[in-house]
């Protein structure tokens, strides 16, 4: 019986090419990586305040509750109010109220909106949607103190609103009850991780933001099911 060896030598029977392997996906960017990730950034109504003479024009008690009126009524769908109408909400008379506005206004917190119809009527709105304070790095202590003031004010306003909730929510319907939360929790992260953390909740607040803003376009009104809710978001080291 005869043997068949191949040997090393034998040239070797091509086979199928083999196609190459598809490259690897790119790996996904990180929050951190992305420049547009920054709500505060993207939208030119979401601003960033650093100069502490624009703090002071929204220091006054009334000229907060102005901002806070005119934007509850913004996500309500009504497009501005008057110097009267606003006026009842910080228990002043529209005369003293005028003062306020237009403070405001040159601090470009507010500006006039498009007529009712009533041409004797001067309407006010915002002119940014949200904002965050934080005095600049470097900044004079005489800087830094009216912005801890300022969020101290904002603070204790949150708080009010909060209170207010946690005292008439047993009246509300069920189903809006069980859709508030107030949460608190501790996170060992680093100053990376934290400003990814960040980031990724003002991306999330931004796609509800424009949920929002288009529903206001759209006309939404009470009867759409629909309710307005405040968000608050804290991030900061636990000293």
């Amino acid at each position: 019986m005869s043997e068949i060896h191949a040997s090393n030598s034998d040239p070797a029977i091509p086979g199928p090419p083999v196609p190459p392997a598809p490259p690897s996906p790119p790996e996904p960017p990180s929050f951190l990586d992305r420049p547009e990730s920054r709500s505060f950034e993207k939208d030119p109504r979401r601003v960033k305040i650093t100069d502490p003479e624009r703090m002071k024009a929204l220091a006054h008690p009334a000229r907060m509750a102005v901002f806070d009126f005119l934007g509850k009524r913004r996500v309500e769908g009504f497009d501005g109010a008057t110097a009267t109408e606003i006026a009842e909400v910080a228990d002043m008379t529209p005369s003293a109220m005028s003062y306020h506005l237009r403070t405001l206004a040159k601090a470009g917190f507010i500006e006039e909106a498009p007529s009712r119809g009533d041409a004797r009527e001067r309407l006010w709105r915002l002119a940014i949607h949200s904002f965050s304070i934080q005095a600049e790095t470097g900044a004079p202590e005489s800087h830094k103190v009216v912005e801890r003031e300022m969020v101290r004010a904002f603070s204790a306003q949150q708080e009010r609103d909060f209170q207010r909730w946690l005292a008439t929510r047993d009246e509300t319907d069920p189903e809006i009850h069980e859709s508030a939360v107030s949460t608190q929790g501790r996170l060992r992260l680093s100053p990376a991780e934290a400003q990814e953390f960040q980031d990724r909740f003002l991306e999330l607040e931004e796609e509800y933001a424009e949920l929002t803003r288009k529903r206001i376009e759209a006309g939404a009104g009470e009867d759409d099911g629909t309710y307005v809710y405040n968000a608050l978001f804290r991030l900061f080291p636990h000293l």
